[in-house]
């Protein structure tokens, strides 16, 4: 008999609109943190200023320490990805206590990128 390893299961993320029920930039965000869970989301500049966030008390500290290349260990529960947007170089930076998947996360990176591109 032979054991199949089992894969770990990802739960579908819901169908929840991010731009056309919005109002604005600060209510997609929202939107976003809402529809993968997150616990927070900041975009920081690539020198390490907050150029959006979604809230929480983390968003200038998640700014400052991840806005640069950054080598060191990310704690658990952070995301980071770049993306430029018009010409500037911005950081996604993501705090959530569930495990965010790579699959996850160019969902996240894709969905920012239409917010951006909306209100931005």
């Amino acid at each position: 008999m032979q054991v199949r390893k089992q894969q770990p299961v990802t739960a579908p993320v819901p169908e929840v609109d991010i731009l056309e029920n919005c109002q604005d930039f600060q209510q997609s965000l929202l939107a976003l943190t809402g529809k993968y869970s997150l616990d927070s989301f900041t975009i920081a500049t690539s020198d390490g200023l907050v150029f959006a966030s979604s809230g929480g008390n983390t968003a200038q500290e998640d700014a400052a320490i991840y806005s640069r290349k950054y080598d060191g260990k990310k704690p658990t529960g952070i995301a980071l990805f770049r993306l430029n947007h018009k010409g500037s170089e911005l950081v996604g930076i993501v705090r959530s206590t569930d495990i965010i998947t790579g699959v996850t996360q160019k969902c996240i990176e894709s969905d920012i990128k239409k917010i951006l591109n909306k209100w931005i």
